[in-house]
């Protein structure tokens, strides 16, 4: 059993609103699933299959709150040979439209002979199935025991 990790996640899913609209969405933030929150979790992993040259981008909601993705990923592929300089662009714009918020930017570029050339632009992930995994998060049973002196 998988579960979407937010609320405008099943709302593209659902094609309700457009990856456009979740980006301004006023429940953006609603996350479906977190740990402490709940009782059960049923976590969804995918393995990301990385092809030579691919570049990650790792943000807080500093970042993603005040740059769209399509900004970012305007910003990153303009500063492709300088991911210095696109971090520090990032801030720049993330800072120039607000700025509230602590922003963090960690961007890296993958390469290595073993990595295969890249297949087109998509990204490629691959689900794995865990087997229907899941924690339960059950009330705390530990005895309390009192000392009697």
């Amino acid at each position: 059993m998988t579960k979407d990790q937010s609320l405008v996640q099943q709302l593209i899913d659902a094609q309700q609103i457009s990856p456009e609209e979740a980006e301004t969405h006023t429940l953006k933030n609603v996350i479906l699933q977190a740990l402490g929150a709940q009782n059960e979790i049923f976590p969804v992993a995918a393995r990301l299959k990385p092809c030579n040259g691919d570049v990650l981008l790792l943000c807080s909601d500093g970042l993603s709150n005040k740059v769209s993705a399509a900004g970012m990923q305007r910003i990153v592929t303009e500063n492709y040979d300088s991911l210095g300089q696109a971090a520090a662009t990032l801030v720049t714009e993330a800072n120039a439209n607000g700025g509230e918020d602590n922003i963090t930017v960690v961007i890296a570029k993958l390469s290595g002979d073993n990595l295969p050339a890249p297949n087109g632009e998509d990204v490629q992930l691959e689900i794995l199935d865990l087997g229907n995994v899941h924690d339960t998060a059950e009330q705390d049973t530990a005895e309390i025991v009192e000392d009697e002196a």
